[in-house]
């Protein structure tokens, strides 16, 4: 069952078809004697989902990027327009190009909360370069909608909930460039 609060709505449904198509429902941890404790140090150890830290190889859009380890990492609260599998949503571009300006060829740290990794593959998680969170950047900018699988981002949903309501509010990016958001449910 997958339960999504999407722009203020709870979704809860055991039918819907991946989990509103996006990437489906999430898969969890299969390490049954984690104690939730971060087990990773300041020398960039791996975390029980995976590494806490890598250089950004490339970026594939708005909201996930390919480490140069190998690994892909989907940010956990935000939503991108799409540019992927031959979709070319409103201010997806715009999404893409600023995640690249930020992240692309930079070392990041990597955070991760209950859930691991998506059907895909895809780490989940909440990134940071230079001090500065780019989930919480894209939602600022207006190149990002709230999106809420939970257990993934309870303790910041209300926070980043703000953060889209601030800048839907003023117009800002993908708010007052597109007629039609389309990650916003």
């Amino acid at each position: 069952m997958c339960n999504v609060a999407v722009t203020g709505l709870l979704i809860s449904s055991a039918s819907m078809a991946g989990c509103l198509g996006f990437g489906g429902p999430l898969v969890g941890d299969t390490n049954d004697d984690d104690d939730g404790t971060d087990t990773s140090t300041e020398t960039g150890a791996d975390h029980r989902c995976g590494p806490t830290s890598g250089v950004v190889d490339r970026v594939i859009d708005g909201d996930t990027i390919l480490l140069e380890s190998g690994d892909r990492v989907r940010y956990i609260l935000v939503d991108t327009p799409e540019i992927t599998a031959g979709k070319n949503e409103c201010w997806g571009a715009e999404a893409s190009a600023y995640n690249e300006m930020l992240v692309e060829g930079q070392t990041i740290s990597i955070e991760y909360d209950q859930e691991c990794e998506d059907q895909y593959g895809r780490l989940l998680a909440y990134v940071s370069v230079d001090g500065m969170e780019v989930n919480r950047a894209l939602l600022e900018g207006g190149y990002a909608c709230i999106l809420h699988i939970s257990p993934n981002g309870d303790a910041k949903f209300a926070a980043y909930q703000n953060l889209e309501n601030t800048a839907k509010q003023a117009g800002v990016g993908m708010w007052s460039a597109c007629a039609k958001v389309t990650c916003e449910w």
